[in-house]
């Protein structure tokens, strides 16, 4: 399976400017394809009934992490937010 983002391009982009987003809702999953085990991140839009008709509406965004990518956030994460 294809990642969501390649690595190579993963790298610290400054950017003049900054805002927080208001909340949205999120939901996680974990599946398996082969013998690799996944966790993906779904992103909504703000304003969206998630259980509209009792299934979840389609994602905007989704992030997938297989065990060595999610190292590599796990380690920025507690470099960038001084995480012990």
């Amino acid at each position: 399976m294809k990642l969501s983002f390649d690595k190579k391009y993963f790298k610290n982009y400054v950017r003049e400017s900054h805002y927080i987003h208001e909340p949205a809702p999120v939901t996680y999953q974990t599946f398996i394809i082969g013998n690799e085990k996944y966790f993906q991140i779904d992103c909504y839009k703000k304003n969206i009934d998630l259980e509209k008709n009792g299934t979840l509406e389609q994602s905007d965004q989704k992030l997938q992490f297989d065990k060595e990518t999610a190292k590599i956030f796990i380690n920025l994460l507690k470099k960038e937010l001084d995480i012990l």
